[in-house]
């Protein structure tokens, strides 16, 4: 398997720990899609940050991108930044 990009959605995103699912089986494949791509861009909302779900997909050092809304708190999105992690808000229909 081989991807360019990879764009990744994920249930919980903790800036400490790493990318997370609840479905252990769903991990491992997500994992392979990272290991398989180039470049890795993670797509969540903000409310998807400091949440955890029980099984891990990778930690944050392998995300190059994330895009998200621009509720995004300014300590996460500083953690990102600070990891190397090219940070893209997008202003919100809210």
């Amino acid at each position: 398997m081989h991807a360019d990009i990879l764009f990744l959605g994920v249930d919980g995103f903790d800036t400490r720990v790493g990318l997370s699912t609840p479905n252990f089986l769903e991990s491992r494949v997500n994992r392979a899609m990272v290991n398989a791509a180039k470049r890795v861009v993670a797509v969540c909302d903000s409310t998807k940050f400091s949440r955890r779900s029980l099984a891990l997909i990778v930690p944050p050092s392998a995300i190059d991108t994330v895009i998200t809304d621009d509720q995004l708190t300014d300590k996460d999105a500083e953690a990102l930044t600070s990891a190397g992690i090219e940070v893209i808000r997008v202003k919100s229909s809210q």
